[in-house]
């Protein structure tokens, strides 16, 4: 059946493959971004099924007229925007600024959603649990952070708030049900070379090796776009009164030095080897990074019959080759 379904930060990452999967699936879509134009991935279907809004999730007039101008216009929302990833938040120009957006931008949703028969659904992270040494986490696990005076923890602490805001919509609001999801070290076609996979892929294509920052034994689980918008979809589809919270991520480790080999094996330039290099001197940046982090998602597999299946590899030869047709490399 056809929803009525608003997804926040759509001209983003995730936005862009989870709009696209929503289209496909049938939906009236409205996507919102504050970017003015509506990405290529799904520029074309503007004007059909789909809506574009440009505007900040900060100004309420914006947000009363263009986005909610029935308290029961949506039947899902899917909220994305925020300042995402923890460079953001090591030396930013204005933290208040980054952290207001993640915090009162997700309030000012919550409050129009609130007294509305819609399922809220919550893009969260899995940097919510720190540094525990304890995995694989459970949803419930405890956070283990470092001291407030790093800046590094922000992010973190302010996912944290939303969740709690989320939660206590979700258990005391009789309309609104809500679903937290935890993505684990996501990538894939179209994400911005911040991250260390996409960074990795435009050096190789650049003919250049990838960096490792350490000694590349610190070890991460990758998980594939196209799983992670299968998994949300269905936790904003399950049936349910109050609020629940799924880890979404791939559970086989690799360690960021074997990484960098595979995407060079991808290449074709097995032949060459990465470059090991001191973060600290490198990016004039000390901040902590857990030597692991893996997520348990036996509940997202026993509720949603849900886990991650696309082999390490493929995706990477898939993101690689969508990156060189891109560029016409």
């Amino acid at each position: 059946m056809s929803e009525r379904i608003l997804v926040t930060g759509a001209a983003g990452f995730v936005g862009q493959h989870l709009v696209t999967q929503l289209l496909d699936d049938g939906h009236s879509v409205t996507a919102l971004d504050i970017d003015p134009q509506p990405p290529s991935a799904y520029a074309d279907h503007v004007g059909d099924d789909l809506r574009y809004i440009s505007g900040s999730i900060l100004h309420d007039d914006f947000i009363d007229t263009m986005v909610f101008p029935s308290p029961n216009t949506y039947d899902r929302i899917f909220h994305l925007a925020a300042i995402v990833g923890v460079n953001r938040y090591v030396d930013p120009d204005d933290l208040l600024y980054t952290i207001d957006v993640n915090i009162n931008g997700t309030r000012r949703l919550l409050e129009r959603a609130r007294g509305s028969d819609t399922r809220f659904v919550y893009t969260s992270t899995s940097e919510i649990f720190g540094r525990n040494p304890d995995v694989p986490w459970q949803e419930d696990d405890d956070r283990v952070l470092g001291p407030p005076t790093e800046s590094r923890w922000s992010y973190s602490s302010s996912k944290a708030v939303c969740e709690h805001m989320i939660q206590n919509v979700g258990r005391t609001d009789s309309g609104v049900s809500t679903t937290i999801v935890r993505p684990f070290n996501l990538y894939g076609p179209r994400q911005r070379p911040d991250f260390v996979i996409p960074k990795f892929l435009d050096l190789v294509d650049r003919g250049e090796v990838p960096t490792v920052y350490g000694d590349g034994t610190q070890k991460r689980c990758f998980t594939y776009i196209e799983d992670f918008v299968t998994g949300i979809v269905r936790a904003s589809e399950r049936d349910h009164d109050g609020a629940e919270t799924y880890n979404l991520g791939s559970t086989d480790e690799i360690e960021i030095g074997d990484l960098a080999e595979l995407v060079l094996e991808v290449a074709g330039m097995s032949d060459r080897s990465p470059v090991y290099v001191d973060r600290g001197e490198a990016t004039e940046t000390d901040y902590e990074e857990p030597d692991r982090r893996v997520p348990d998602v036996s509940r997202a597999e026993r509720r949603l019959d849900w886990q991650a299946t696309t082999p390490l590899r493929d995706g990477l030869e898939t993101t690689l080759r969508s990156l060189r047709q891109e560029r016409g490399t």
